[in-house]
């Protein structure tokens, strides 16, 4: 299989991933929308998640405009130049030309990949500075310059920006620089360098810093909480599902062809060099899977390294695992958005099903009063598909307890605004209004992208 066919077979998907957006009747993600809305009012910080993706979306568009289609086109962007990074790490990782451009296209339609290219998500710009960052390190063992060694804090600094799941990326750096002579050789030889490095990093994070120091350090609260083991839930399959989840997204047949010729492995620099930049990630979130929980997109950053490191040793020993695993991921990605095109009714799609008919069917019924919405999913997608329309959204908050997402801090309902709404959630959310309203059912909706039935009520306060 040659890289001709390699790029009109990825050519031809892509078109048909563009049909597939254009002709589906699914709507946007609810954590999608909520980073449309966050981009649509710019900030050096966000509750749950650092700036950086709403500020491309911003620019974008700007350009390019908020339409479903103009939006989903956005991840595929960002993964042209994630894949041309990736072609740019395999070649400083020894593989040939040749070998780096079908690496760098494959990547494109592993399983994890072809299902991040339909979603809007702080994962795309974490991967392509996490990768351009690999690629300046590896310049920087070699060449340590000054201008090296500025980038590595610039494209690491932007990766905080994106997710601060990019602390692997420092513990990983640590981890080389104690295992590599090299590595280690090139900071300690270019002391200025180093500071360079650091001062580089810390200034691109500096505005993200200011906002949490005068947001009482909520994002990283926020972070933290996933995490904190006061949820302790002790539980054995969890690790197990998190690591078939990795294996799934990586690519089941590339996998089990690199166990099979595993007796070829060799710890020379690159292999250890990515088994660096991926293991210890999926470790720590394994370890936090079996005693809290873990999200399968956690160890994202791994799946770069793990991918490249595979494919290494597959495609030198015995390229033609590599060329089946390209056709049955193929596959997988034609099924995934051929799902997407017919607008697929399986359960899998829910959360992105029907949300245009329910925002109609609400706005027809709140006419020109206002509606205040207690589940962040549901605020973002009504938000953005009655972005057009004249409805007033807001969500619930009366100034006391714990802030729970952004949108109590930049949409609250207090006791100022108008005394009939509409409300959707529990009478219970809106309690801090007043002790006495009257709040009528006026209909319960059963909707897929809610995982529970959705009341409304008309609410007048006495």
């Amino acid at each position: 299989m040659g890289n001709r066919i390699v790029f009109f077979s990825i050519t031809a998907l892509i078109l048909f991933k563009i049909a597939a957006v254009y002709f589906t009747e699914f709507s946007l993600y609810g954590d999608e929308a909520q980073y449309l809305l966050w981009s649509k009012s710019l900030e050096l910080g966000y509750f749950s998640k650092p700036p950086l993706l709403a500020w491309f979306l911003s620019g974008y568009i700007g350009v390019f405009g908020d339409s479903f289609i103009s939006l989903k086109a956005f991840p595929l962007v960002v993964y042209f130049f994630i894949s041309f990074a990736v072609f740019r790490l395999c070649l400083l990782l020894s593989l040939s030309q040749s070998g780096s451009v079908f690496c760098g296209l494959s990547f494109l339609i592993m399983p994890a990949a072809s299902l991040s290219s339909f979603l809007i998500s702080t994962d795309l710009l974490l991967l392509l500075f996490w990768t351009m960052g690999m690629i300046v390190l590896l310049d920087t063992r070699n060449n340590n310059s000054i201008l090296n060694f500025l980038l590595l804090g610039l494209f690491l600094g932007l990766a905080f920006l994106s997710k601060y799941a990019a602390v692997y990326f420092l513990l990983s750096l640590l981890l080389l620089i104690i295992m590599d002579n090299k590595t280690r050789g090139a900071f300690k030889n270019k002391p200025i360098g180093a500071v360079v490095f650091v001062i580089s990093f810390v200034l691109v994070l500096l505005p993200n810093i200011y906002w949490n120091l005068n947001n009482d350090w909520i994002t990283l609260a926020h972070t933290s909480d996933n995490a904190n083991l006061k949820n302790l839930n002790l539980n054995v399959f969890e690790p197990v599902k998190f690591l078939i989840a990795q294996i799934l997204m990586v690519g089941p047949i590339l996998f089990i062809s690199f166990i099979f010729l595993i007796k070829h492995f060799v710890l020379d620099f690159e292999n250890k060099f990515l088994l660096i930049f991926s293991l210890p990630i999926i470790f720590i979130v394994l370890i936090e899977s079996f005693l809290v929980r873990a999200n399968a997109n956690w160890a994202a950053p791994a799946l770069i390294s793990l991918f490249v490191l595979f494919f290494r040793l597959v495609n030198y020993y015995k390229s033609i695992f590599i060329k089946i695993n390209f056709v049955v991921n193929y596959v997988v990605v034609v099924f995934l958005f051929g799902s997407i095109f017919v607008s697929s009714k399986n359960k899998a799609f829910d959360r992105v099903r029907g949300v245009g008919d329910f925002t109609e069917e609400i706005s027809l019924m709140v006419g020109d009063k206002d509606l205040v919405v207690s589940d962040r999913i549901v605020f973002c997608n009504l938000s953005y598909e009655a972005r057009n329309k004249s409805i007033n959204l807001y969500m619930p908050y009366g100034g006391d307890g714990p802030i729970t997402n952004h949108f109590q801090m930049s949409s609250p309902f207090n006791k100022n605004q108008k005394n009939s709404f509409f409300l959707i959630g529990e009478l219970s959310d809106v309690s801090y209004l007043l002790k006495n309203f009257q709040g009528g059912l006026v209909r319960e909706f059963v909707v897929p992208f809610s995982s529970n039935n959705l009341k409304l009520y008309e609410i007048n306060l006495k």
